[in-house]
């Protein structure tokens, strides 16, 4: 490629979880790789999530007396695919995941150990607890002058691990806490990055921050580069193995959003900055696109007045949902759904869909809780104790609650009646809340069985808080073969164009299989992705020069049924 401005062997775009392993890997494999940031902090959507990937048969399953195999979790996944699911790159998936753990646990600082969070359909074939693992506390100085360009999370603004959250964050140990807080400790998707992108530095990665890719260059039918924004100028970087796209999901681009996600979207929780570079650029190389109707849904708190990096700051919901005393119900009054389960299937229900009134009954949501909640667990940033905020709505009855919301108060009397009659019997007939081991993940462990759960709505004042339908990223994208490459509507592989992460289609369909299912993805893919791109020849070596060439703007249209996509054997992965 002439011209261009400089060159790697291999140019990243993201510095999330997907970007970096790629680039760790690549590097390891003996390239040269560079990260090209949009904004001016690393970490991308992986920063701001739990830390935590998902990760079959991995080897620190034992630490918690759970045990798994590559039948029993490729059996698992089949019983989730309901005909959506790519259960050829599922099979990669399964067959990398624990290797790439050990890499990460090698090549990295960051060491993990397995959690008891059950699957998110623990009671499906196949399904097991220990799958997800958590990074250490990570001390973040040592990222040295980066430590102040690593991305935060907003919503867990202290160093916290699994066990913190199991206990309950009402029952902290606050003196344990400050102590991690001197020794410059971060947890969750913090330490996850903070260890990786260590790991890249130590290895010679290089990262560009505030580099916005906008355009790939092809050159003979080969990617080899791109154009990137940077200080008001437009440069060109030269990729002389591939360009590896990972820039995340699309979730903050109405359009595209409007286009293609099956079911309203209200909330985003990612960083604002996912607007679909790395697809729109895909897609202009004539990628094949798949699973756009999909996300990672969560029901979501928006808070008046909370912001990050500009825009509004959704939190996740998880206890305000489990923990007793607690219901969500429509504009009707009327509960719709397992409120416990997991956030994506929670949030999948708020899209229902009533073809007579064409409309969607379940929106706007509403979580409502009685006051021996708020006397006992944290709701959103509140925590026991402290005084009500005002951004819950308040009644001294239901009926005048069900006023300040706008909700039927005769339906939510007669909702909240049924349920306590059903608590009284220790049971949800309605809804089965209480019956799977996941709906007592975040529930009250001082509680038994379905009663960590289930509690009765009966002690006035009542509260209620607006739920959105959120997201924590979008799950379509160009769609990949089993070496990460980017296909053709034909299913070949353009050359010299990988992608891995929330900017590739999601392998497992509607499903999310369980704690990190985006997180574990994002890593195997982009691990394999790097060791790849890595392996290709040098595009520049021997062939004939040509003046490079934009990808030119199209509107591509996946096209299935054509052929098979190529998908290599295992030694080609």
């Amino acid at each position: 490629m002439s011209g261009a401005d400089e060159s790697f062997d291999v140019v990243v775009v993201g510095s999330g979880g997907a970007g970096v392993a790629a680039a760790l890997s690549a590097r390891h494999h003996g390239v040269t790789a560079v990260v090209l940031e949009r904004s001016d902090k690393l970490g991308g959507t992986t920063a701001v999530s739990a830390g935590v990937p998902w990760i079959p048969n991995n080897h620190h399953m034992d630490e918690i007396g759970s045990s798994d195999s590559r039948e029993q979790a490729l059996t698992y996944l089949r019983a989730l695919s309901l005909g959506g699911m790519d259960l050829e790159l599922a099979e990669v998936y399964v067959d990398e995941a624990p290797e790439l753990l050990q890499f990460l646990e090698t090549e990295t600082p960051l060491s993990f150990s397995a959690i008891s969070l059950p699957d998110y359909h623990p009671e499906k074939p196949g399904g097991t607890a220990g799958r997800s693992v958590e990074p250490a506390l990570f001390p973040v100085g040592e990222l040295g002058d980066l430590r102040p360009h690593l991305r935060s999370t907003p919503c867990i603004p202290i160093p916290l691990c699994w066990q913190d959250l199991q206990d309950g964050l009402d029952s902290l140990d606050l003196q344990a806490v400050g102590d991690r807080i001197a020794k410059g400790l971060v947890g969750t998707g913090e330490a996850l990055m903070a260890g990786l992108i260590k790991g890249a530095v130590d290895k010679g990665v290089e990262f560009r921050r505030n580099a916005r890719a906008r355009r790939l260059v092809i050159e003979d039918g080969t990617v080899v580069g791109l154009e990137y924004e940077a200080g008001g100028e437009t440069r060109t970087i030269a990729a002389r193995r591939a360009v590896i796209l990972a820039s995340g999901g699309f979730e903050w681009n109405e359009e595209l959003v409007k286009d293609h996600v099956a079911g309203p979207v209200e909330a985003s929780l990612s960083p604002p900055f996912n607007e679909g570079d790395g697809l729109i650029m895909a897609m202009e190389a004539r990628a094949a696109i798949a699973n756009m109707k999909e996300a990672y849904w969560m029901p979501a708190l928006g808070i008046p007045g909370e912001e990050y990096d500009g825009r509004q700051l959704y939190r996740l919901t998880g206890g305000e949902r489990a923990n007793p005393r607690s219901i969500m119900v429509n504009r009707a009054g009327k509960r719709f759904v397992n409120e416990a389960h997991n956030y994506s299937d929670v949030g999948r229900a708020m899209h229902n869909f009533d073809e007579m009134a064409f409309d969607y009954p379940n929106l706007p949501a509403w979580i409502v809780v009685d006051d021996d909640f708020m006397k006992r667990y944290p709701f959103g940033p509140r925590l026991p104790g402290e005084p009500v905020p005002d951004w819950l709505e308040t009644g001294a009855t239901l009926r005048e609650l069900a006023g300040r919301i706008e909700v039927d108060p005769d339906g939510l009397e007669a909702t909240v009646e049924r349920f306590n009659d059903h608590v009284a019997r220790g049971s949800d007939p309605d809804f089965g809340r209480g019956t799977s081991r996941y709906d007592l993940a975040f529930a009250d462990r001082s509680r038994r069985g379905a009663l960590q759960t289930l509690g009765p709505i009966e002690n006035a004042p009542f509260y209620a808080c607006r739920v959105y339908s959120g997201v924590l990223g979008t799950k379509g994208g160009a769609k990949i073969n089993a070496r990460s490459e980017v296909l053709d509507p034909r299913g070949e592989p353009i050359d010299g164009l990988y992608a891995a992460g929330n900017v590739s289609a999601g392998f497992t369909g509607m499903a999310y299989p369980g704690g990190g299912g985006t997180v574990g993805p994002a890593l195997v893919f982009g691990h394999i992705a790097g060791r790849n791109a890595a392996a290709r020849e040098n595009a520049f070596q021997g062939r004939p020069r040509t003046p490079p060439v934009p990808a030119q703007p199209c509107s591509p249209v996946a096209t299935p049924g054509v052929r098979p996509s190529p998908r290599g054997s295992k030694a080609d992965r």
